[in-house]
């Protein structure tokens, strides 16, 4: 039985983003260029991470690229993986952690929408900039992974862009399907496509903090829990 079109885009998607990384890197060498790399954590999601209360936590760097953010928390002392579905991405995120000492942070070619990651695995999910490159065609899938893999009362820290957000409006026309990459959000569109799955604790406005761009590209920072109930 052929792919159904779902599948066909999950598809066209890693096979996009590995080539996107490949040219990046082939034009800038090993440096980082997305308009929302930055080397070190949000100022708005240390904060959470600092005052939230989490010990030992096991944390996901969901979209990881090149790893930095996934190092930055391994070094805050927690217990990190950080996942991509480019493999180009990903060899420069181990060396970027070769370049550490003694941090438990690992990386791992997982697709969220079709993730092998373990269930109830981890404390805290760091999405910042996935959601929004995948909503449009597999929101689902990415719900259903999420609930899954996170513990109850686990926390997902999604940042996406903001509809506020003029700059870095790019679509993939596949088939008869417009795709926006990534995807500018309303804050009401935010609750619709997530409130009906997970306890929505804040939608707060923020930015992606950028050591490429200035000014940075406008964001929403969503705190997001798992239902305590929730398998």
């Amino acid at each position: 039985m052929g792919m159904n079109i779902k599948e066909l885009l999950i598809q066209w998607n890693q096979r996009k983003w590995e080539e996107k990384n490949r040219m990046m890197y082939a034009e800038k060498g090993s440096s980082n260029q997305w308009p929302w790399y930055n080397e070190d954590l949000d100022p708005d999601i240390l904060i959470y991470i600092k005052e939230s209360g989490l010990n030992n936590a096991k944390i996901l760097d969901l979209g990881t690229c090149s790893g930095s953010q996934a190092i930055a928390l391994a070094k805050l002392g927690f217990d990190v993986v950080g996942t991509d579905i480019s493999e180009t991405a990903l060899k420069k995120a181990v060396i970027a952690k070769e370049r550490e000492i003694g941090l438990s942070v690992n990386f791992l070619l997982d697709d969220i929408t079709q993730s092998n990651l373990p269930d109830a695995n981890f404390d805290l999910i760091l999405d910042r900039g996935c959601f929004h490159s995948i909503c449009c065609f597999a929101g689902v899938e990415y719900v259903k992974n999420v609930q899954r893999i996170l513990k109850p009362g686990g926390i997902l820290l999604l940042k996406t862009m903001s509809a506020k957000e003029t700059r870095f409006v790019e679509y993939n026309q596949i088939g008869s399907q417009k795709i926006p990459m990534p995807y500018h959000f309303e804050e009401d569109q935010l609750r619709k496509a997530l409130g009906d799955f997970f306890n929505i604790v804040s939608i707060k406005e923020s930015f992606f903090y950028s050591a490429v761009v200035n000014p940075p590209a406008k964001a929403y920072l969503s705190i997001i829990q798992k239902n305590e109930m929730t398998a």
